[in-house]
């Protein structure tokens, strides 16, 4: 729903913290709580029903032309400091009023409906759902949770998958398992969710707990509750429980709600569902267990799919061959496969569809984006904006996404995380689909069916919501008002100039053109937040005119690297609003000697900044940094000050003349914040003894050795060092014995090892590490190449660890 979007980005430009304060009239202040009135109202109507479609669609366009009317008319204020006109925006207001009052009425009939299907339900007893694809799941939890140990301390047994992976589904069934809560005295279930409230949780928890004698919500009606969290540490204390903790979304919450749970050494168990490894491996504290859900078979899928959707009866034959492109499309994802609200609401949609012929593809595609949450359209028709089989690296959707303002932020999460939910979403609904994964298994890239992109730009046309322009001689009709604009431009290897006509341009995407001059129309366009752009010179002062600039992305062409110098004027110091700072090498300027707070409080990712600029100064005004990349030209005395970024996830430091047996000298001393998940080094000819300080870090999944990173002959890491690596890259190194075994990469799932001319051989034991699924060396040593091969004949022949992949390419063969 376009409107819903065009909503959320008029309440971030009417926000209090947004807006200035000397322009704001009663009238924007009316306007303000009018549209968060209605964004809540919205946010009710759903799912949206065959019967009222239509009418939802009627009133989604009258709402959006409204809202955008508003928003014209508020920048236009913004701008010229003064409202063209009082009564236009007072008929805005006036003309929101009724349409807030008929969005009430259909979210209000939904609720009623939503009612009146869960009460008559309520008489009859659920039947209990049979397990289809999870038994050894099932089988291998149960004896965890009924396993007696010596140790009979209270233990936390996590589960771990994809959203929709059947995670709450498994748990639900051993929840509802007689053979196991029998064997324990209490039992109880809460659900976290993203927008918690603690007194909730302990609320929810409190009135779940069931003991053999007493049924649900019996023990709460016997207790007073002043205060819950005492009263649910209470009814658990010197009992043998068993508590399911779903859904669990941060390290933090889950340390406010483990505190109510007593460990009594009496064989107590947790059950804990996330989808983060890192919560599931912090909370499971010593324990060794962790369960990682897996996708289910075609032949599996299938079968849910039907039985959720028909139960016993068979699939109708107008529904067979779709149901069976949505198993194959979920890629085993349950919760994709058991919406059965979804299935009943388009059920008859189907049928109608059914009866297009040719044409029925297309409109169960709109069906599916019809009834889609409003937070999720906008993200959907944006895709509309990429070019047909594009390949979308995934930090740039979400840095456009932000920049573009329609998503609703929370108070627990940042805006970026919003985001990632909101892709992952997509991605479960299969409007989305994965090309390519990170080094450590994370979405790094994505695209939508060519198909489903054609919906998405006609869409994008019938609701007015985004334009975006490609060439230079491309019109825009007089009566296409859109909410969003972006220019994105095509490759081209000429200067090329651009005539920017649209004043209240949010988007600049021009990073494939090159620019000779720098643009002065750019510096006019206020409402920028989000410009990437190629250009040799330096940026012009006048760009701290883009007050509201979130992104800037500036690449050099060719690359020219002026030291000591920086593109970047003095003034960008007073862009508060930065959050991704991106360019080909060069300095920071200066650092104001006089400032009142934290410059960059906003900023998590800054790149190929020089080494001499990462002052401590510089980076204690940069504290939510979370992506960083540092060069230095030549070996030497570096500062490195990572311990005023707490929160940095990624950093990668280059040098970018490396000098063989002359190393970097960190000043004052080596460190890396325990943060760190990412960790990418090259040219520092540091000695391997100093492996340790990276050994140690708790969450590092990737690290990158490349060019001489370290030097000298032996490697020898100690017990208990990178517990968590998952990739690990070797490349250009002189190193000759690697003294290693499975104890010392116990999570390694790639092994990926170039041009180490004098690697004696590969850690023989790697072959017994569980979860290494690839080993893969290019243009090494003969005596490596042959240990490799030797390695894949005996895995083989032992049949041990069959997922392990083992490739060799040499040049010299």
């Amino acid at each position: 729903m376009a409107a819903y979007a065009a909503i959320v980005s008029l309440v971030q430009i009417l926000h209090p913290d947004q807006f200035p304060l000397r322009l704001r009239t009663p009238e924007i202040e009316s306007l303000y709580n009018k549209v968060i009135s209605l964004q809540s109202i919205l946010e009710k109507i759903f799912p949206i029903t065959k019967n009222i479609r239509q009418q939802v669609i009627d009133l989604n366009g009258r709402i959006r032309e409204a809202i955008y009317r508003a928003q014209d008319e508020v920048e236009s204020f913004i701008i010229k400091h003064s409202l063209s006109s009082e009564h236009i925006l007072k008929e805005i207001i006036e003309e929101i009023d009724p349409l807030a009052v008929e969005a009430d009425k259909i979210a209000s009939s939904i609720k009623k409906e939503m009612n009146a299907q869960q009460s008559s339900k309520r008489d009859f007893r659920p039947k209990k759902k049979r397990i289809i694809g999870q038994k050894e799941d099932f089988e291998k939890l149960k004896e965890e949770i009924l396993k007696e140990k010596n140790d009979s301390r209270r233990e936390v047994l996590p589960i771990v998958g994809l959203p929709g992976s059947g995670k709450t589904t498994l748990a639900r069934s051993l929840y509802e398992e007689s053979s196991i809560t029998d064997e324990f005295e209490i039992h109880g279930w809460v659900t976290v969710t993203q927008d918690y409230q603690l007194g909730e949780i302990f609320s929810k928890l409190f009135h779940s707990l069931e003991t053999k004698g007493q049924k649900k919500g019996e023990a709460a009606q016997s207790e007073k509750k002043e205060n819950l969290q005492d009263a649910v540490y209470k009814s658990l204390r010197k009992k043998k429980y068993l508590v399911v903790v779903d859904d669990m979304w941060s390290e933090d919450v889950w340390d406010k709600v483990k505190s109510s749970f007593p460990d009594d050494s009496n064989g107590s168990r947790i059950v804990l569902t996330t989808r983060s490894n890192e919560i599931a491996k912090y909370a499971k504290a010593s324990s060794d267990f962790l369960h990682r859900m897996k996708p289910l078979s075609l032949e599996h899928s299938w079968e849910l799919l039907t039985l959720t959707v028909f139960e016993e009866d068979p699939c109708p034959p107008h529904l067979k061959d779709i149901g069976w492109e949505i198993s194959k499309n979920c890629r085993g994802l349950p919760l994709s496969l058991t919406t059965e609200e979804y299935w009943k609401n388009i059920q008859g949609d189907t049928l109608d569809a059914a009866a297009k012929g040719d044409e029925a593809y297309v409109e169960i595609l709109f069906l599916s984006y019809n009834h889609l949450p409003g937070k999720l359209k906008g993200c959907f028709l944006y895709m509309g904006a990429f070019q047909e089989d594009s390949e979308i690296p995934v930090t740039k959707l979400i840095r456009l996404w932000v920049a573009e303002g329609f998503l609703k932020q929370s108070s627990l999460q940042i805006v970026e995380e919003v985001a990632n939910h909101n892709l992952e979403q997509l991605i479960n609904r299969n409007l989305l689909d994965i090309r390519k994964s990170t080094s450590n298994g994370q979405i790094k890239a994505c695209g939508m069916h060519d198909t489903l992109r054609e919906l998405s730009v006609k869409e994008c046309g019938n609701e007015k919501f985004f334009h975006s322009r490609r060439k230079y001689v491309q019109t825009l009709e007089e009566d296409c008002v859109c909410a969003n604009h972006s220019l994105c431009g095509a490759h081209h290897h000429h200067p090329l100039p651009f005539c920017l006509t649209f004043d209240r341009l949010r988007v600049l995407d021009a990073f494939t053109v090159y620019f000779i001059e720098f643009p002065d129309v750019i510096l006019q366009l206020i409402h920028l937040s989000y410009l990437s752009l190629t250009y040799n010179g330096k940026l012009p002062s006048k760009l701290s005119n883009l007050e509201k600039l979130q992104v800037l992305i500036v690449r050099q062409h060719p690359k020219i690297i002026f030291l000591g110098t920086s593109i970047l004027p003095d003034e960008i110091w007073g862009m508060t609003h930065l959050r991704h700072l991106l360019f080909t090498e060069s300095d920071l300027p200066k650092i104001p000697s006089q400032r009142n707070s934290i410059l960059f409080a906003n900023l998590q990712t800054l790149s190929n900044v020089s080494a001499a600029s990462c002052t401590k100064e510089v980076l204690e005004n940069m504290p939510n940094l979370t992506k960083l990349a540092m060069w230095t030209e030549s070996p030497g005395p570096v500062g490195l000050y990572l311990d005023q970024v707490k929160k940095l996830v990624s950093f990668k430091f280059t040098v970018l003349k490396p000098i063989p047996k002359k190393k970097v000298e960190f000043m004052p001393e080596l460190y890396f914040p325990p943060t760190l998940v990412k960790l990418r080094l090259s040219g520092c000819s540091l000695p391997w003894e100093v492996m340790t300080v990276i050994g140690q870090l708790p969450f590092l999944e990737v690290l990158k050795l490349r060019e001489i990173a370290f030097e000298g002959g032996n490697w020898s890491p100690k017990k208990r060092e990178f517990v968590q690596l998952k990739f690990l890259l070797l490349e250009y190194l002189d190193l000759k014995k690697w003294e290693a075994d499975h104890t010392h990469f116990r999570n390694l799932e790639r092994l990926i090892m170039r041009h180490c001319y004098e690697l004696e051989k590969i850690p023989e034991k790697f072959a017994n590490l569980g979860c290494l699924e690839l080993i893969e060396l290019v243009d090494c040593s003969p005596g490596a190449v042959n240990c490799a091969e030797e390695m894949k004949e005996s895995v083989k022949k032992r049949g041990i660890n069959t997922k392990l992949k083992i490739h060799t390419y040499s040049s010299w063969k």
